[in-house]
């Protein structure tokens, strides 16, 4: 049995010719099947095979099934929603949340669900952690090209959560899976508000404001930090490392400032790349994640 819980929350993007894959000027995004057939069983489960093939009828798609790990094309889905909003006189944000919220269940058929439920023992781990479940299956599905989340303003009555994709008009998809993880990893309601929500050439992007009881973060703003100093009194100041440790420990550092220009760099990229210093960051390196323009803001609000 072949793992496809890659395709939480996932897409897979290609140039679309290989002379363009240096420019990447023109770029064919395109998804794995287990997001259309999960679509599919939901217009199954809820409205019946007349509603089905109707929906394949008017799309134009002429797929009646999908294979979970074969590529389409991501027109095919647009094309299965749109087509869907004038079969069943629903709304785009009624259907696409709808299948959100199934998608849990449609993977726990083949049992994928418990990969899912591994990243963390609370709501805010399993949010925490999706970026990294993404980055480790890159190994697996090298041309994955998964969105990026990332949490702040953390409370004990929720968090807010950042989400990037190259993808647009997944809003309401994203929606109901968070709400269907709260609701079935953790037994909790999740209200989603979106605060704020754009597309651009590269994608799209959503704040969230979600809540929800989230009272563990207290008992986590208790305990003290695994890397920290505690004093004699109970205070915890932050560990201090002489530059020359921070340089042998770590010999692929990058050190660069606001302007993003690299100060310097490890010993062992120098000898790599030993010209990087005066350099901008931007134009020798690639942000791969989290999802978003490489600036100095950008970086540090993931993680100052």
């Amino acid at each position: 049995m072949r793992d496809t819980s890659s395709c939480f929350w996932a897409s897979a993007e290609y140039c679309s010719t290989p002379s363009a894959c240096h420019s990447c000027k023109q770029r064919v995004v395109k998804m794995y099947g287990l997001l259309l057939e999960n679509f599919r069983c939901v217009i199954l489960e809820k409205y019946g095979e007349p509603a089905w093939n109707k929906i394949v009828e008017n799309s134009g798609t002429g797929h009646h099934t999908f294979a979970t790990h074969k590529i389409y094309s991501e027109d095919v889905m647009a094309r299965l929603v749109q087509a869907a909003l004038e079969v069943t006189n629903r709304s785009r944000e009624d259907i696409t949340e709808d299948v959100g919220l199934h998608f849990l269940g449609f993977i726990g058929q083949y049992g994928y669900d418990r990969i899912l439920k591994v990243l963390g023992r609370h709501m805010r781990d399993f949010l925490n952690g999706l970026d990294n479940l993404h980055e480790y299956l890159r190994f697996t599905y090298p041309k994955l090209k998964a969105p990026s989340f990332f949490c702040d303003n953390e409370t004990e009555t929720g968090l807010t959560l950042h989400y990037r994709s190259s993808r647009k008009g997944f809003l309401h998809y994203v929606t109901g899976q968070i709400k269907a993880v709260g609701r079935f990893f953790y037994h909790l309601e999740v209200d989603v508000k979106v605060l704020e929500y754009n597309e651009n050439n590269h994608g799209s992007y959503a704040l969230f404001q979600l809540t929800f009881d989230n009272s563990v973060y207290m008992e986590t703003r208790r305990r003290p930090k695994r890397h920290s100093v505690i004093s004699l009194n109970g205070e915890t100041g932050d560990l201090k490392i002489p530059m020359d440790v921070f340089y042998e420990v770590f010999p692929f550092h990058i050190v660069f400032d606001r302007q993003m220009v690299i100060s310097s760099t490890g010993n062992s990229l120098e000898a790599v790349l030993p010209y990087l210093p005066g350099k901008t960051i931007a134009s020798k390196f690639t942000l791969i994640r989290p999802f978003t323009e490489f600036t100095w803001e950008n970086v540090s609000q993931c993680y100052f």
